[in-house]
């Protein structure tokens, strides 16, 4: 049942979308995911006690307790409000732990193809919406696009997500695992699942209009090149060279970048601008921010209504409340699961789940660079999901070897 359990997380898009709308107790759209993850933690610690199961050690216990004790340590020296600063270290920290959960309960290599596989499934419900949404024109906000100079757009889909740009996001995690899986398999039934899932999730984050999804998907398909057949890079110039006459909006609003009406209001009131503001309070208190859930997000947004913004870009927003210190922990502990997932892969020798992993780990990169564009990370399911999958590379090698053995061996 523990094991399980975890299916559920990787449908986490399309379960917040049915309790946030149709729960019977209103309460639970705010509090699902964290009552999952007691349960989960409850079966987990049930199970090891009855069963007499060691814990498995990986190498990212330092990196985060590392983090945890900075984000602390911030939050006890610079917290004028203390009610903003807890949930600001909330948002900051509590999804880091959905690794541990992926690293210890993932046991076998059917469970890792079926968590692969239901994610891809609830990818694409959503992009089938999505694509839907765009052949329909769903009515968007007007501040979405420059409607004096992107004429050619008339929508930006957003699914049963609510924002283009994260909906682009969940796409980019999606699109490398769906091309490896179709690439891996031989099954007629399953190359085409993952064929149609590759295509929808595709033309979705295409009619996202996401610029900075555009950005992120192109370094997780460089990657994908590099790491699995090159063959996907020219396949990709290709592509970019026929997108002017394929896809003449897409080119619009990438060539827009180029000019000086962007360039100008982007300043004025876009990404530029507001990030010009926030190295502005950044450079006020340069090594330990302004406090935790003071600015450019979604707290600071709720408590300073009037003063504050998104500043779409996460590193940015880290940066400003917590200075020096809380970056710096922030991308330690980012590079050191970086290195455990790529170690984690060099250990398994199934060419099936090292295929997998390496489209795993290309989407959760092209999640770390939208991260310097948008702030993905403060959205739940966007967090929950890179800190699940990246619990699952962990436990990789476990998973091939079929063994008690840990991956690394203990702390």
């Amino acid at each position: 049942m523990v094991n399980t359990s975890l299916y559920l997380v990787v449908g986490y898009v399309l379960i917040d979308f049915l309790v946030r709308n149709f729960a019977p107790v209103a309460a639970l759209a705010g509090v699902w995911d964290e009552l999952l993850f007691i349960g989960i933690v409850g079966l987990w610690m049930l199970y090891t006690g009855l069963e007499r199961r060691s814990i498995r050690g990986t190498r990212l216990l330092v990196p985060v307790l590392v983090y945890l004790a900075v984000m602390v340590f911030l939050l006890l020296i610079k917290s004028p409000e203390m009610n903003v600063a807890v949930e600001g270290l909330r948002v900051m920290v509590q999804y880091v732990f959905w690794f541990f959960v992926a690293a210890n309960l993932v046991s076998s290599k059917s469970q890792v193809k079926w968590l692969a596989d239901l994610f891809l499934l609830a990818g694409l419900v959503v992009a089938l919406y999505g694509v839907y949404q765009y052949f329909t024109g769903v009515e968007m906000p007007s501040t979405w696009i420059d409607a004096k100079m992107e004429t050619s757009i008339k929508t930006r889909v957003f699914s049963i997500v609510g924002s283009p740009n994260v909906l682009g996001s969940l796409m980019i995690l999606g699109l490398p695992v769906a091309f490896v899986s179709y690439v891996g398999t031989e099954k007629a039934v399953k190359k085409l699942f993952y064929l149609l899932a590759a295509g929808a999730m595709g033309m979705c984050l295409v009619f996202t209009f996401s610029r900075g999804a555009w950005l992120a998907v192109l370094a997780a398909t460089i990657l994908l090149g590099l790491w699995r057949d090159k063959r996907i890079l020219a396949g990709m110039v290709v592509l970019a060279l026929l997108t002017p006459v394929l896809m003449p909006s897409v080119y619009q609003r990438v060539a827009y970048m180029t000019t000086p009406e962007f360039t100008k209001s982007s300043q004025k009131g876009g990404r530029l601008g507001r990030w010009d503001q926030a190295l502005s309070y950044w450079r006020g208190a340069p090594l330990t921010g302004v406090g935790l859930g003071r600015f450019g997000g979604a707290v600071a947004a709720r408590h300073f209504p009037e003063d504050s913004f998104y500043v779409d870009n996460f590193y940015l927003k880290v940066s400003t409340e917590t200075g020096l210190l809380g970056i710096l922990a922030l991308v330690f502990l980012l590079l050191c699961g970086l290195n455990l997932a790529r170690r984690s892969l060099d250990e398994v020798d199934d060419e099936e789940l090292h295929t997998l992993g390496l489209g795993i780990l290309a989407g959760l990169v092209g999640v770390l660079v939208h991260n310097g564009v948008e702030n993905i990370f403060e959205v739940p399911m966007m967090s929950t999901y890179f800190w699940f999958f990246l619990g699952v590379l962990a436990a990789l090698p476990w998973v091939a070897r079929g063994t008690g053995d840990l991956p690394y061996g203990e702390d």
